[in-house]
């Protein structure tokens, strides 16, 4: 894993539209669940527990001696790193690189190991607490570059049903070879089951935002219902985890021939994002038994 070269970087939730966030209308919360954030769930979560999903808020870079060197204008990426109880962890960016491996924290040396392409690094971890109660880290990779992350989603006790985990992600694996139909509808959805996490989680976490920044693609959502992005705004980050635009217009003509084709169950219980993911969950079945005939 290596340091990128880019600085300082401030996660502006509220002004964050223009990524695609859309809003819950439910936002009613169990008072005996313990709020995230709160000292309560901090005490539960542990101070030197790294699982959960974190998102990058800055690095710091040490040239010649002199001190930090800060340049917002060269910052232009942004990512998530996640920490899943089965040691293995994934890093997505907002341009749709994606990372994934294993890890393994040693509480003697406050060290986590990263495993990734047989390439392993130790990084030293300091852990601290914002003032808003999100938990935060400091993952120090040499005296002279370090990156801070602060909490974006905690760890999920079904964690293999969270956005990020790799087997939620295997869209975003580039393939070597163009694909078969059969390789196309399985990606697709994959990509399908990634969304569906992503409307899950959010009604878990109780979110009071849901967002695509991470996970661009061809899916839109109203509310209440499913759309398609049309050809000319399909995002090059997507179309870039096929082996070809070809294949990718592909994946796009079989969701489309679906929507308008398919027969989809109504749903109207008040809560977009529960009626979002149900109708979604039958586009998926759909796809599915129609890759296995």
């Amino acid at each position: 894993m290596t340091v990128v070269k880019f600085i300082f970087l401030l996660i502006l939730i509220t002004v964050m539209d223009h990524h695609g966030f859309l809003y819950r209308t439910d936002t009613d919360a169990d008072e005996d669940e313990i709020e995230s954030g709160s000292a309560e769930y901090y005490a539960l979560a542990g101070k030197n527990n790294l699982k959960g999903t974190w998102r990058l808020t800055g690095i710091s870079e040490t040239k010649n001696g002199h001190g930090n060197s800060f340049t917002p204008e060269k910052q232009k990426e942004e990512f998530l790193l996640s920490f899943f109880p089965d040691s293995t962890y994934t890093q997505v960016t907002n341009d749709g690189r994606y990372v994934s491996g294993k890890w393994v924290f040693d509480e003697d040396s406050e060290s986590v190991f990263l495993t990734s392409n047989r390439k392993t690094e130790e990084v030293k971890v300091l852990f601290d607490l914002a003032s808003t109660g999100k938990r935060l880290v400091t993952l120090v990779f040499s005296p002279e570059n370090s990156m801070s992350l602060a909490e974006y989603g905690r760890s999920l006790d079904k964690y293999k049903e969270d956005p990020y985990y790799a087997a939620n992600n295997q869209w975003r694996v580039k393939p070597t070879e163009s694909e078969n139909e059969k390789q196309i509808h399985e990606r697709l959805t994959n990509y399908i089951a990634h969304n569906l996490c992503i409307l899950k989680s959010a009604q878990i976490r109780e979110q009071d935002y849901i967002s695509w920044e991470f996970s661009e693609g061809i899916i839109k959502l109203y509310n209440v219902g499913i759309g398609i992005v049309s050809i000319e705004k399909i995002p090059q980050s997507w179309i870039d985890n096929f082996y070809s635009r070809e294949d990718a217009l592909r994946a796009h003509e079989i969701f489309e021939t679906y929507l308008r084709t398919g027969t989809h169950k109504k749903f109207a219980t008040g809560n977009w994002v529960k009626d979002d993911y149900n109708i979604l969950l039958g586009i998926q079945n759909g796809l599915t038994r129609m890759n296995n005939l």
